[in-house]
């Protein structure tokens, strides 16, 4: 297999944009930065190897299977792929509520 072609999708790429304003508020500037290119860096991996993530049960049916892979300790990517096409379809918090 070789390299994928990459879509973001449009909810992916919201989560992506309030997590770095949030490291950029909250932490620094320079962890937005690395937060960022820990996502492109895990992306571009994927483009090469999509099946080193898990299937991820959640967003999966019976038609369409979606996997997921931990790009941070707080967040996972997950997304579909074809046989040319790398869908990135959401970025996914693994913290657990408290209620």
């Amino acid at each position: 297999m070789g390299t994928l072609n990459i879509i973001i999708r449009k909810r992916a790429l919201n989560t992506i944009r309030k997590v770095t304003e949030w490291y950029e508020s909250e932490v620094n500037n320079t962890a937005a930065q690395h937060f960022v290119e820990d996502i492109y860096d895990t992306i571009s991996t994927l483009s090469h190897s999509p099946l080193i993530g898990i299937l991820d049960e959640q967003y999966s049916t019976e038609k369409m299977k979606y996997y997921s892979f931990l790009l941070h300790p707080k967040y996972r990517i997950v997304y579909r792929f074809t046989k040319k096409t790398l869908y990135i379809v959401a970025i996914r918090a693994t913290m657990m509520k408290h209620n």
